[in-house]
């Protein structure tokens, strides 16, 4: 009976309403308004040549190794930045209100990955109810089928997948430990698939506000990985073109 018990414990899987809430209910905790953050972005091989091009820079073979710093403004408006010693030129990718926008060349790894974070890490309301609501319109947005709950594993831990499991399928994935987002895998307008990965929310830099290391794949091929050094929760943004 106690084994029975247990069994049933393990296998409970909550509904991807009670998922979402949760999820919801934690961005609403944070207490900070403003983030600027500074680190390094690793530019994979297959995209380096492109990106060197656009910003006048000397890539020979490997990742390219450049500046990256964000700026977030809680509610939706997010900044990214790519920068090098070598070069004043700076490509970056903002996200306003579900609007993106991108400067100094248009890299759809950039601007996927900022779009897509932004769009659920900076989403936070004092009304109850109106973060769950705005995330799940925005899910439905990407095809995501809200019915559809499991469990999976990535980054070794256990998230819950929400959306159809079969390959080519829109999925949101959120840690089930601390009901942040882990992934994001969808389809755009295009035909191209992206997986966007959420790693850490633990470190000293940006707590749950942010993941410390974003990282854009199309398909299964690798194509920036964003990780933050530092950040500032106190930081002006007045002077942030978002």
């Amino acid at each position: 009976m106690k084994a029975a018990f247990l069994a049933l414990i393990v296998a409970y899987i909550m509904p991807s309403y009670g998922v979402l809430k949760r999820f919801a209910s934690e961005r609403d905790g944070l207490s900070v308004s403003n983030l600027k953050a500074d680190g390094v972005a690793a530019v994979a091989p297959v995209l380096a040549k492109d990106v060197s091009a656009l910003m006048g820079i000397t890539w020979n073979s490997g990742e390219l190794m450049l500046n990256a710093s964000l700026a977030v403004r809680f509610p939706g408006r997010c900044r990214l930045e790519l920068s090098s010693g070598e070069t004043t030129k700076v490509l970056a990718a903002t996200s306003t209100s579900g609007k993106s926008r991108s400067e100094g060349g248009d890299v759809a790894a950039l601007r996927v990955g900022l779009e897509q974070a932004c769009a659920l890490l900076s989403i936070k309301s004092s009304e109850d109810g109106a973060t769950r609501e705005a995330v799940s319109k925005y899910l439905n947005g990407m095809k995501v089928d809200l019915k559809q709950v499991g469990l999976a594993r990535f980054n070794g831990t256990v998230s819950y997948l929400i959306g159809q499991k079969a390959d080519g399928q829109a999925q949101v994935w959120i840690y089930k430990d601390r009901f942040l987002p882990s992934r994001l895998k969808y389809t755009d307008d295009a035909g191209t698939p992206w997986d966007v990965r959420f790693s850490d929310y633990s470190s000293q830099a940006t707590g749950e506000m942010w993941p410390r290391v974003l990282e854009i794949y199309k398909g299964n091929e690798a194509q920036l990985r964003v990780m933050i050094l530092n950040a500032d929760a106190k930081a002006d943004l007045s002077n942030v073109k978002f």
